[in-house]
């Protein structure tokens, strides 16, 4: 499938895309060795790595898969699944040096996750907009996230 989405992993060991046949690809980069993850319910357009870049966020449905890319890579690996939109998810995005991965979705809704807390990762949310989500961004110091929506609103959210 044609690729929607790229995004480098910060340390440069992976190239991952998201593809219009709902799959997501890894290059290493140092062998060119590929992976592939299937079994998404949409096009991958959503992509984004943590500050280390041992983590992937991906959208491509209704949750957020975060893969781990350490050791060996993902593949034969089972991603955490973080559940809650109702509709396909139109953005991730980790902080930039933190450990929280933001969310929004076609629902008009936004989450904010910690997945390293396992006992419940999800750990803010919203209903910003009866509009479809579009978009989001950290700002550079992480403590405010900014989400758009198809209709125009934008709303920050103070972090912390």
């Amino acid at each position: 499938g044609a690729p929607l989405a790229l995004a480098w992993s910060p340390d440069g060991k992976f190239l991952a895309h998201g593809n219009q046949d709902a799959t997501v690809h890894f290059w290493v980069a140092a062998t060119g060795v590929e992976l592939q993850m299937a079994g998404y319910p949409t096009k991958i357009r959503e992509l984004s790595w943590d500050y280390t870049g041992r983590f992937l966020a991906t959208g491509g449905g209704e949750a957020v898969c975060v893969w781990d890319c350490g050791g060996k890579g993902p593949e034969g690996t089972k991603p955490q699944t973080l559940d809650g939109h109702t509709e396909p998810v139109t953005a991730v995005g980790w902080q930039r040096r933190g450990f929280l991965v933001a969310s929004a979705a076609a629902d008009g809704r936004v989450f904010l996750w910690q997945p390293a807390n396992k006992k419940s990762a999800r750990v803010g949310q919203d209903r910003f907009s009866d509009a479809p989500a579009s978009a989001l961004a950290w700002s550079q110091d992480d403590a405010r996230l900014a989400v758009g929506a198809g209709s125009g609103e934008v709303r920050v959210y103070k972090v912390g």
